[in-house]
């Protein structure tokens, strides 16, 4: 923006003459709030109930604002807290299972597989362990009423493959 532009801007906000908004701008180094602060302190702004004031207004809660953003935090932080709690549940209900040649050997809930995943030192340890299953004819799944047929056919795949290829090497192997 221009000067000619920020004092016809200060000008029309604060009701002061072109003159006295030329002059304000020129004593605040141009800057528009300073201008305000500066217009204000000389008296010459004509709408004291102006927004832009920096005067306490008389029984005005100061407090209001800070309570508004403290309610925001606030309710950010209980719709986090309702959403963790509805993940938590889901993988409560649902389980991680493995088997191997049609027994199951293990169903562990979700979110302690997430939590395993997460928060265990060891946790690349245990996806190696994972994929090694593949290998050895382990079979992995999804299991309970919040899971759907899509991660469980991308795991038929992969296990697909893993078997694919153990064969492969075995057929390579028994022509030597």
């Amino acid at each position: 923006m221009d000067k000619f532009e920020m004092i016809e801007k200060l000008s029309a906000k604060t009701g002061v003459t072109y003159d006295e908004a030329k002059e304000a701008l020129e004593q605040s180094d141009w800057d528009i709030l300073d201008a305000l602060i500066w217009l204000e302190k000389q008296g010459r702004i004509k709408n004291q109930g102006a927004a832009y004031s920096t005067q306490k207004k008389p029984g005005y809660d100061w407090s209001a604002g800070a309570r508004g953003v403290k309610e925001d935090v606030g309710n950010g932080l209980s719709r986090l807290w309702s959403w963790v709690k509805r993940m938590v549940q889901k993988g409560n209900r649902n389980l991680f299972v493995i088997s191997r040649k049609g027994e199951e050997l293990v169903a562990v809930p979700v979110t302690v597989l997430v939590i395993m995943l997460l928060l265990l030192p060891f946790w690349p340890l245990l996806l190696v362990f994972l994929f090694a299953g593949l290998f050895l004819q382990a079979r992995y799944s999804f299991r309970g009423p919040d899971i759907g047929n899509g991660l469980n056919d991308v795991i038929s795949k992969a296990q697909e493959k893993a078997a694919s290829a153990v064969q492969y090497h075995r057929d390579d192997d028994s022509k030597e």
